[in-house]
């Protein structure tokens, strides 16, 4: 669940909301007097995950592997191996 904070408390703990965001998973909204004005502090290893994510569904690396999900003639281990040698 995330935590919700407004500017000032953020700004008064900062260092210990960055690593209560990175140890955590947790997100941290930093609530404004409306969505315009408000943010949402997540850790790096979040952000970078979010990043790959949207990737994959952009370049159709997911609805892909969606569609071959129940495909008996992948072999995986062979897949596997082919990504391994990247």
């Amino acid at each position: 669940m995330e935590k919700i904070i407004n500017p000032t408390k953020a700004r008064t703990n900062l260092f210990s909301l960055i690593k209560s965001a990175n140890r955590d998973s947790t997100p941290v909204i930093i609530a404004g007097a409306d969505d315009s004005r408000s943010a949402v502090l997540i850790g790096k290893r979040d952000y970078d995950a979010l990043q790959e994510t949207m990737n994959l569904i952009v370049n159709g690396q997911i609805q892909a592997t969606l569609n071959r999900k129940d495909d008996e003639s992948v072999d995986l281990a062979e897949m596997m191996k082919e990504i391994d040698n990247e």
